[in-house]
């Protein structure tokens, strides 16, 4: 009974020190959450220094609604109360600094509506877009319901809190409720498709990121010429970036997008660049119309273009399924009898040979009766990897189905196709095939037939063919029989 109390004890004990997956899911999840609120602070920080344009200080630039999205697409609604205590974190001080009445008030109210943003928006993308932005049709409805009714919603609630509180004048609240608006809107466009592009693809290919080093060395330059003088620059980023969205994966083009959009808000804010004029409201709606349009004609082309990629891709996996027999790798006969029409007219009109062996396994029935379907198909799959280790590359090699195959062999005469299949015979005569039944030893009969011109059809040369297989099976079996068809014997 003892033993039995410690053993239980033992037990326990060994349960409980191993961390539960659930528990560890959960904290992992938790983990990621706290890094996004410490991520949403930042974004929030760096859109006030860096993105402000002075002496107005409104932002053009709001990346931390992005983020916000992105916490509340990964963790719902517990990302609302971190969402809440970033933004508050984050506009205290500045609205501290101000000396109004209530700053905690206030401050929590416009951080509270910050979460509602990412809470609606969330709602908006599982509502409208449940499969995320997969062509670029959704674009429309992605700007319109997740990117412009959150903002506007949050946006509303802001300006009004502020000019309630004295932090903004009633005639300054419809042109801050557009600003924000926009920054916010933005932040959602810029971040949001990044975010979905990594997740959905982390794979890095070599020469895709060659091209997004070109390509950002090109737009560095033409950011550097366009903020420095000459403006007209600027405009030639948008080519430059369509020819990328043409040749990379849409993660790489979704970030090259971010960075250099960014990038031009962040000079504009420092008073630098083309977009600067006497009229502020003038500049900044020149701005976000550029930073606008740049962005939903890059995404939109990306999307289209990786839509298209996919639907060529599901062909091709489509047609190669139609074209392979799924056990031994080999085409079919649907694919092979269209291979040698064109190589029987490739012969005919260059006055060139070809030969065509039919072959199958001696007494195959044998092998499933006796050790079954799963060492046959393995027999057959060992026969066809056999095939192709003794053809050159050009030769086709296909199964016609049951134990059939054949061979096509270009530009060679039936004496040439003779010495691959006799070496083929022969190692199969010689090495038995290791199923997990057993050891089988299994032959092969093969009928080879050469084409060297005339009015003959591939029906012919392969019914010649079919009739030399034969004749090696009457013939006693596990030998090699070949002729060179013609009219005579067609």
């Amino acid at each position: 009974m003892v033993n039995q109390l410690k053993s239980s004890a033992s037990s326990l004990g060994g349960q409980g020190g191993q961390t539960h997956p659930v528990f560890r899911k959960k904290l992992q999840e938790l983990a990621w959450a706290l890094f996004g609120m410490g991520l949403y602070y930042l974004a929030a920080r760096t859109g006030m220094h860096l993105f402000a344009l002075k002496p107005s200080n409104i932002t053009l630039l709001w990346l931390a609604s992005g983020i916000g999205l992105v916490m509340c697409m990964r963790h719902g609604l517990l990302a609302l109360p971190l969402i809440i205590f970033a933004s508050f974190w984050a506009n205290y001080p500045g609205m501290a600094e101000v000396h109004r009445s209530s700053p905690l008030l206030y401050t929590l109210i416009s951080a509270t509506a910050d979460g509602m943003a990412g809470i609606v928006a969330m709602l908006m993308m599982r509502l409208s877009l449940p499969g995320g932005l997969t062509q670029a049709q959704d674009l429309l409805h992605f700007g319109i319901k997740v990117c412009l009714i959150p903002t506007m919603l949050s946006s509303l609630i802001i300006s009004l809190n502020l000019a309630v509180g004295g932090y903004i004048g009633w005639d300054e609240a419809v042109d801050f409720f557009r600003m924000l608006v926009l920054a916010d809107s933005l932040g959602i466009l810029l971040i949001y498709p990044l975010y979905q592009a990594w997740s959905d693809d982390r794979q890095l290919r070599s020469i895709e990121v060659q091209r997004l080093v070109l390509t950002s060395l090109g737009v560095g330059v033409l950011l550097y010429l366009a903020f420095r003088g000459h403006p007209g620059f600027i405009y030639f980023i948008l080519p430059v970036l369509l020819l990328l969205a043409f040749y990379v994966n849409l993660n790489l083009v979704t970030l090259i997008l971010a960075v250099s959009m960014v990038a031009i808000i962040a000079m504009t804010g420092q008073q630098l660049g083309p977009f600067q004029t006497s009229n502020l409201v003038e500049a900044n709606f020149m701005l976000v119309c550029f930073v606008c349009t740049t962005t939903f004609t890059i995404l939109a082309v990306a999307l289209h273009n990786r839509q298209l990629l996919r639907i060529e891709a599901a062909r091709q996996e489509w047609q190669l399924a139609a074209e392979v027999d799924a056990l031994t790798g080999l085409i079919n006969r649907a694919a092979f009898l269209p291979m040698l029409e064109d190589e029987h007219q490739r012969a005919k009109r260059m006055g060139r040979p070809y030969a065509l062996a039919l072959l199958d396994i001696d007494h195959f029935k044998t092998v499933n009766d006796v050790y079954g379907h799963q060492a046959g198909d393995e027999v057959l799959t060992h026969f066809a990897s056999m095939m192709q280790a003794n053809i050159r590359g050009i030769d086709k090699a296909a199964r016609l189905g049951g134990d059939e195959f054949a061979i096509l062999f270009p530009e060679s005469s039936a004496s040439e196709a003779i010495i691959a299949m006799e070496r083929l015979r022969q190692r199969l005569e010689s090495h038995p095939i290791l199923t997990a039944a057993a050891q089988v030893f299994v032959t092969s009969s093969i009928g080879i037939t050469e084409y060297h011109g005339g009015d003959i059809t591939p029906d012919m040369v392969r019914t010649r063919a079919d009739q030399l297989l034969y004749a090696a099976k009457h013939a006693g079996r596990n030998r090699v029989m070949f002729d060179a068809v013609t009219d005579e014997t067609a």
